[in-house]
């Protein structure tokens, strides 16, 4: 026997095991199965995942789960609705995997002692577990303003040539599961154009509206409702037909009308799809035109601009500001600027640093716009609140500011 054969323990070495540890052979099942450790181990082969019921249920479906991730990013794991964290944690005792071993009813009762060599390919002292977590969408958005859509006049120019994604080239790159990023997508007004995923630059943006409302105003469609066919013939010649239909269904919603025409002697009736313009999304729009490229406005010069810039019979609230605007009323006159939710930095820690920074203190009203989207089933606004912020109270108003030093 080779050295490597001398390591593997025979029926002589077996029975003086069980005899130091005073357990009858009588007692013992004939067949002993003893273990040895392989030439060469592979412990970076394998690698072991623990998985929730969300996750395993996605396999045992044959559902498609994938791990994501750049190289310069953390890998997570996605099923086609979850995004998780994937941790590395370790084990107190070492995970011996062996090709086989027979356990419970499968090991002989009868028979006459003999002993089975199994084999201990892999030795395992970590694992890793998964958290469910946000996916990270700060790239998606990155991505889409690569090239955002300015019309097709800028499509051919040299100039305006930026890169450009598929749905699968998205899925390659961002750290979220298919349901989120679709969602993601829809929120940030993307759309498909020639099989790419795309964000309206915002001037051009302002050029489509212009002509919508104005086309509203001439036939009084923003109170009888906008007939979507109608309005797109009159509309194409400017601007691509699905280009027009999005800008509608982002900022109206649908209605729906039937009308009768008579034909001969019979009634035909005709379905025809109707959409009423949205005040509350209209009047954001107007703001952030009004805001986007101003460091600071004057709050009251700013409230009254906006009033008398959105279709008229529309009326503009404060409340149509949530996440979009930050009002200072401390100063003198009081101030507004521009300070979108949808930009601040995903990291919860990264998030409540930059808040603090661009305003000391904040009333509960103020940053809730602010935090709501990294609320968690585990972590509500006042958790986070009570983690990230001190509480204190100025004039019966209660302030929330940061609970370290600001550097």
């Amino acid at each position: 026997m080779d050295c490597y054969e001398q390591e593997k323990r025979n029926l002589k070495e077996i029975d003086a095991v069980l005899d130091f540890a005073k357990l009858p052979r009588e007692e013992i099942k004939p067949k002993t199965q003893s273990i040895y450790f392989s030439k060469q181990l592979d412990n970076e082969g394998v690698k072991l995942i623990e998985l929730d019921k969300t996750v395993l249920q996605a396999f045992e479906n044959g559902e498609k789960v994938v791990i994501r991730g750049d190289k310069e990013d953390s890998a997570v794991l996605c099923t086609n609705t979850q995004t998780y964290d994937i941790k590395e944690g370790e084990v107190s005792n070492a995970m011996l995997l062996l090709t086989d071993l027979n356990y419970g009813n499968s090991l002989e009762s009868t028979g006459d002692a003999q002993v089975e060599y199994r084999e201990v390919n892999t030795v395992i002292h970590t694992f890793f577990e998964l958290r469910p977590c946000k996916p990270r969408l700060a790239k998606l958005r990155t991505m889409l303003n690569e090239n955002p859509y300015s019309g097709q006049a800028s499509e051919e120019d040299e100039d305006h040539q930026g890169k450009k994604y598929t749905f699968n080239e998205i899925l390659d790159l961002v750290q979220g599961s298919e349901t989120e990023i679709m969602k993601a997508l829809d929120k940030m007004q993307a759309l498909v154009i020639n099989g790419y995923w795309r964000v309206l630059d915002f001037d051009f943006l302002v050029q489509v509206m212009t002509h919508l409302l104005q086309l509203c105003d001439e036939n009084d469609w923003t109170h009888t409702g906008i007939p979507i066919e109608e309005c797109v013939s009159v509309l194409q010649e400017l601007f691509p037909r699905n280009v027009i239909e999005h800008v509608l269904k982002n900022f109206s919603t649908k209605l729906s009308s039937n009308t009768t025409e008579d034909d001969d002697e019979e009634k035909m009736q005709i379905d025809i799809d109707y959409y009423r313009l949205d005040e509350d999304k209209v009047c954001r729009f107007f703001a952030e035109q009004i805001l986007k490229h101003a460091r600071k406005f004057n709050l009251n010069q700013f409230l009254s601009t906006w009033e008398k810039s959105v279709p008229e019979g529309m009326k503009t609230t404060l409340f149509q500001l949530e996440g979009m605007a930050l009002i200072d009323r401390q100063s003198t006159p009081e101030v507004i600027c521009y300070l979108s939710a949808d930009t601040l930095p995903e990291d919860i820690n990264e998030r409540f640093d930059f808040l603090f920074r661009t305003k000391e203190k904040w009333t509960l009203e103020e940053i809730t716009p602010y935090i709501k989207d990294l609320e968690t089933d585990k972590m509500n606004i006042s958790a986070m609140l009570t983690k990230f912020a001190r509480a204190s109270t100025t004039n019966g108003v209660k302030m929330y500011n940061s609970r370290k030093p600001l550097t």
